[in-house]
């Protein structure tokens, strides 16, 4: 099968490969386990026998974990050689045993290392597999799931935004940011959207943003001052980190919460402003719970996302479907943040 697979660290274009590999099956699957890091030998310290789907895949989303894997930035070490992917639609074709009422169906679903979504088949793990929402096109369900559960989880479940709230979104006009500002949003807070250019700051209003400030031409810090009358904000969901995460912290009031989910601009240490400004460090990431509990979790949460598509209240962003020769391509403008919404790519004709 075809497969964007990394062998090297180094920037996409540099690393990604185009290749012809072994599919997987359910023989390679048997003596693996789960970790952090993805699937691994048993002997490693992985969870034995998770649930799990091979998948023919037909469109797959980019995301910028694929950037910092391939970079060796990723918060956890990822084994190579690996084929890249996170997340994908596709056609089921063997499942683990629990999984047998879904052979045949079309599915959306979170696809681990080794073996990624940016290929011909890939593996999804059952804790965070669905059948594929009948309303939604195979570029919009690739666009789905991880930036709308990752964005619950963030917004909801982690950050407790209420209504009437002031909420900064970094990184507005990004898959997981585009999805933030709009559950920020149906929650009834009043939402600043800090995005990179007038383009962006488009999108974000269109997706329900009450106020946009283009960090690009004015200083972060100076114009949320501006669009909050002096206030700053309640709680910041904060995807990107790095310089403007910091910045971005300065803003937050007495009892405010800085939801960090996410690292596209760089990790950074944890400054005195917690402690002397009364303000919450939270950390919201889903892959650090145990598959039961977080399979649980995404059900809990598919309810409500999906009675928010249905409402019109939510609505993936899928802006540009690309070929699959195009990927690392791609995934360079997205590390250079000239993307918007979640690329997808078809992989199946």
């Amino acid at each position: 099968m075809r497969a964007w697979r990394v062998h090297d660290v180094g920037e996409p274009e540099a690393v990604f490969v185009l290749e012809d590999v072994d599919e997987p099956t359910a023989e390679a699957l048997a003596p693996m386990g789960m970790t952090m890091a993805g699937w691994a030998p048993l002997a490693d310290g992985a969870t034995p026998a998770p649930d799990w789907a091979i998948l023919d895949v037909r469109v797959a989303a980019l995301a910028l974990p694929d950037v910092t894997m391939a970079r060796g930035t990723y918060p956890v070490p990822v084994t190579r050689p690996y084929i890249s992917g996170q997340e994908g639609v596709g056609i089921v074709r063997e499942t683990s045993q629990s999984l047998r009422d879904l052979v045949g169906k079309r599915v959306v679903g979170v696809c681990i290392q080794p073996w990624g979504s940016l290929a011909d088949v890939a593996v999804a793990v059952g804790s965070s597999l669905f059948v594929a929402p009948p309303q939604l096109s195979d570029e919009e369900a690739a666009a789905f799931l991880i930036p709308a559960h990752t964005g619950y989880h963030a917004v909801y479940r982690r950050g407790q935004v209420a209504a009437g709230e002031t909420v900064l979104v970094l990184g507005a006009a990004g898959g997981l940011g585009s999805a933030c500002v709009q559950l920020a949003a149906a929650r009834g807070a009043r939402v600043v959207a800090a995005v990179g250019n007038a383009a962006k700051a488009e999108h974000c209003r269109a997706l329900g943003a009450d106020a946009t400030v283009d960090h690009s031409a004015v200083d972060l810090v100076e114009g949320v001052r501006a669009v909050t009358d002096g206030r700053g904000v309640d709680v910041v969901i904060d995807p990107v980190q790095g310089e403007l995460g910091a910045a971005a912290r300065t803003l937050l009031v007495p009892d405010g919460r800085d939801v960090l989910c996410g690292h596209a601009g760089g990790l950074v240490p944890i400054d005195p402003h917690f402690y002397v400004g009364n303000v919450t460090l939270v950390g919201a990431t889903l892959g650090g719970y145990a598959p039961e509990l977080m399979r649980q979790m995404f059900l809990d949460a598919e309810r409500d996302l999906l009675a928010m598509l249905d409402a019109g209240t939510f609505r993936p962003t899928p802006t540009q479907t690309v070929d699959f020769g195009d990927v690392p391509a791609v995934l360079t403008e997205m590390a250079a943040r000239r993307t918007v919404g979640r690329p997808v790519v078809r992989v199946a004709d």
